[in-house]
């Protein structure tokens, strides 16, 4: 049978009816779905980064790995910093404990030495010799002590010894009795000044210039009993002999 024109017409009006039926469907497909399952084409799908997706996760592991490394580089520069400044404070340090160790005998330029009666025992006076510089010394033995222009230096009393050498830091004091006279005592005079001199750290001679403390009266009564302790750590020790 022999299609006329009129029915070729139609058909092809049909064909263009359903596609254009099937291309309206899938633009309603491509829209965002609702809470019933309808389909809204008014709204752009969700980017599947957004959504939580394998994908969203694979960025921010990607990322990772890059952060960790800018750490790393960071860390050697900070510890160079550390290392860096770490030997200036160990040299400050060093020179601190060597300049707070640091000790010499004591001498009359570094100290104050004044003489007191002593109420008790009797016939007694008190030396006390007094840091005055800014480093520590020592106090080796006794005061080599003269009095007026006699010929030898006071004996020492050698029960007065002590077990160590007597210390002084800045600002503290040393002490050393010393028994003038005795009943048992000879010769017999009356002293008008004294002179004292440190003992050497070796035990031989002096050390230093002397030092001239003034008497607390203006004459003291020396004989052959004359003695002087060894320096004592308080007042009340030099005083026991």
């Amino acid at each position: 049978m022999t299609a006329t024109p009129r029915s070729r017409r139609l058909r092809t009006l049909a064909a263009a009816l359903v596609t254009t039926a099937a291309l309206s469907l899938t633009a309603c497909q491509t829209g965002t779905a609702d809470a019933t399952g309808a389909v809204d084409s008014t709204r752009p799908p969700v980017p599947a980064a957004e959504a939580g997706t394998p994908a969203a996760e694979a960025e921010q592991e990607e990322a990772a790995p890059g952060k960790e490394a800018e750490k790393e580089a960071g860390a050697p520069g900070r510890e160079a910093e550390k290392e860096a400044g770490a030997p200036g404070k160990e040299a400050t340090q060093v020179a601190d404990r060597k300049a707070a160790t640091k000790t010499t005998s004591c001498t009359a330029k570094g100290t104050k030495v004044t003489v007191t009666d002593a109420p008790r025992p009797i016939n007694h006076l008190l030396i006390k010799a007094t840091n005055t510089s800014d480093t520590t010394c020592h106090l080796y033995y006794a005061p080599y002590l003269r009095f007026d222009q006699a010929q030898s230096a006071v004996p020492f009393i050698e029960e007065s010894k002590p077990q160590a050498v007597v210390t002084l830091a800045p600002g503290e004091s040393g002490y050393a009795g010393v028994l003038t006279s005795t009943p048992d005592g000879s010769h017999p005079y009356d002293a008008t000044s004294l002179t004292l001199y440190y003992a050497a750290r070796s035990g031989q001679g002096s050390t230093g210039a002397p030092s001239h403390p003034a008497l607390p009266f203006d004459s003291v009564r020396v004989d052959s009993s004359n003695a002087v302790t060894y320096w004592q750590t308080s007042a009340a020790d030099a005083l026991m002999w």
